[in-house]
């Protein structure tokens, strides 16, 4: 399905890996996206991750509401110390270092971190963050040379878009379901997931629909058959429920793809409200061997990515496939 190419570019585990020593302190924060609000009313979202599985953790930010966007990151590194050491660079072409060292079971103290903006001027500016249970932080910040930057704020973790879980049959396979709510109807989703025309606004810049076979390609330049499609065979479908199928093709070189293909995939679509729709993405059967978790992890992340961009799809429109690629190159 297409989750064997969007996977493929995704990061694949069942768990975050294990954090390096010293940078334990940032644990609760990582795989989660925090947004808070600013007194001027803009909003702050910041998504953490690790980086070189575990070495390093890295912020995202962007903030949204002011005057154009903002975005920026930052990358925290343990140094043997106890402390950890970060830098973080911005939209603006504005670069700062400092340290950041726990201060007790909740608190951590960023100390006097050192900005240089574009211009070349430089502050300092006092960041400390409180945690407040599993699910918000606190952010206090103090400048004297940048009184903008004087505020404290709450930022609450974001329920993730897509909700996934797994669990494993009496045969001992396993199965992963992943679902979301999209803002469409049941009519529109349906027509998005059954057709050529629909799997092309969202999910592959190229896709053929011949009776019972499905089949798509990354690549805007590929024919049918080529080594880089992905050919589904469709089980069975109710028309505006239900559409069930299994991948006999995989682009050439995927690991593990006897095994893959004894997975069953089921899309569900259940209109939740007036104008929005939920979709459940059921893949099961795979077998608890090595190669079976492999995969199981590989697309517990592409399954979940696969039901964002469809969420997307209501969202921003159907994908410009052009622009997405020369955005990407």
């Amino acid at each position: 399905m297409i989750t064997t190419l969007i996977a493929a570019a995704a990061l694949a585990a069942d768990a975050p890996p294990t954090l390096r020593p010293g940078l334990e302190p940032l644990g609760f924060l990582v795989g989660h996206c925090w947004r808070g609000r600013f007194a001027s009313g803009e909003v702050d979202t910041h998504c953490f991750e690790t980086a070189y599985d575990g070495q390093h953790v890295r912020d995202r930010h962007e903030v949204t509401g002011g005057r154009g966007l903002y975005r920026g990151e930052t990358l925290y590194s343990a140094d043997g110390s106890g402390a950890v050491s970060y830098t973080y660079w911005n939209s603006l072409g504005g670069v700062s270092r400092g340290t950041m060292r726990p201060d007790g079971p909740v608190r951590l103290d960023f100390g006097d971190e050192r900005y240089r903006g574009p211009d070349g001027r430089e502050a300092s500016i006092g960041t400390a963050w409180r945690r407040v249970g599993d699910d918000a932080y606190e952010a206090v910040t103090s400048s004297t040379e940048m009184p903008s930057m004087n505020r404290t704020v709450r930022y609450e973790r974001v329920a993730a878009a897509v909700e996934a879980s797994t669990s494993q049959g009496p045969d001992g396979s396993h199965a992963l379901v992943h679902e979301t709510v999209v803002s469409a109807t049941a009519a529109q989703v349906w027509q998005a997931i059954s057709t050529a025309d629909g799997w092309r606004g969202w999910a592959v810049p190229v896709a053929w629909l011949e009776g019972d076979l499905l089949e798509t390609s990354y690549t805007p330049t590929a024919a049918r058959g080529d080594p880089s499609t992905i050919q589904q065979r469709i089980v069975a479908t109710i028309p505006g429920r239900m559409f069930v199928f299994r991948t006999i093709k995989a682009p050439q070189g995927f690991p593990n793809f006897d095994t893959f293909r004894a997975v069953t995939h089921v899309l569900e679509i259940e209109p939740v409200e007036e104008g929005r729709t939920r979709v459940r993405l059921t893949s099961a059967g795979y077998a608890d061997t090595e190669a079976g978790r492999q995969l199981l992890g590989f697309f517990n992340e592409g399954n979940r990515i696969t039901l964002e961009r469809l969420r997307d799809r209501f969202v921003s429109g159907p994908v410009d496939w052009s622009r997405a690629r020369s955005a990407a190159n």
